[in-house]
């Protein structure tokens, strides 16, 4: 059993998103104990360890979410992935997901009564996210529509970290730009990830490429991080950050654009993948620019 969860968690959330997930906590941890007026010099112990698993759990559940979702679809389309094959279950998976629950249940109760109010409102708006808002055909229909109703659980993420540290909610400007950051970093990623060239589209597999169009889907893109080079650099300003990250930031929209506008001559897999690869390198590096600014 352990070594075909091992398999399902390298196929569907591996080690690599886990790491992502624990890196948002400590971007959000590193700005709220900055700013927040009355944190003492910033402390990291047992709490913040706990606080990176219970986050990382949170967004393991929402892939537990989507697997219960997609589970008949994905049996058509990818029948040889773990869950699909049998080697594991949704009933494991669900198990797995409810310790979880209970973990962050008790991270949120030993941060305060704001952080367990914040938790429970985006356990609330994950449940909608669930069972779609309950307008599950209106919504698959939409693509895009469908997109933004569900990126919109990271600003509540954030919220429920950031209320951890920032005494009485303590919502500002910086919070604001903080979850504006994860909400665009989110929908560049997922917009990337799901652009396809023409003989990579697959009848039955949903892409933004076919909802929107290619050169569409491609300009929502790089409007999207633009958006987000802007809100970044802002941060970044706020926290009297040295030049490094604004140009390394920079360099990474360029090389990401220059991607797309070959991309939108000729078409091709490998290179739409590569750009991917470089918006999600765009995010990370927004993260992990912030802790290196805060901390070093």
């Amino acid at each position: 059993m352990a070594s075909n969860l091992w398999a399902y968690f390298k196929e569907r959330f591996p080690v690599i998103n886990m790491a992502l997930f624990a890196i948002l906590f400590l971007t959000v941890h590193a700005v709220a104990t900055y700013f927040s007026a009355a944190a003492e010099p910033p402390v990291f112990g047992w709490k913040e360890v706990l606080g990176m698993v219970a986050t990382i759990s949170f967004f393991f559940r929402l892939r537990v979410f989507d697997e219960i979702k997609d589970y008949d679809l994905d049996a058509i389309n990818h029948p040889q992935r773990v869950l699909q094959s049998g080697r594991v279950t949704i009933r494991q998976l669900v198990v797995l997901a409810l310790a979880g629950v209970a973990l962050e249940l008790i991270w949120a109760w030993l941060m305060g009564v704001p952080t367990f109010v914040c938790w429970a409102l985006a356990i609330g708006y994950s449940l909608l996210m669930r069972y779609e808002f309950f307008v599950s055909d209106y919504l698959k229909k939409r693509l895009v529509l469908y997109a933004i109703t569900h990126m919109l659980i990271m600003p509540l993420v954030i919220l429920w970290i950031w209320s951890a540290y920032v005494p009485d909610y303590g919502l500002s400007t910086t919070f604001f730009m903080l979850a504006m950051l994860s909400l665009l970093g989110g929908f560049s990623f997922e917009i990337a990830r799901k652009i396809h060239a023409q003989e990579a589209e697959r009848e039955l597999v949903d892409s933004y490429s076919k909802s929107m169009g290619f050169g569409l889907a491609i300009i929502t893109v790089l409007v999207i991080l633009l958006l987000g080079v802007a809100v970044q650099s802002y941060l970044l300003w706020l926290l009297q950050a040295r030049l490094w990250p604004f140009v390394l930031l920079g360099l990474l929209y360029l090389l990401t654009l220059g991607l797309y506008l070959f991309s939108l001559r000729r078409p091709q897999e490998k290179t739409l993948k590569l750009a991917e690869v470089f918006v999600s390198l765009f995010m990370l590096v927004s993260y992990l620019s912030i802790i290196v600014e805060v901390h070093f």
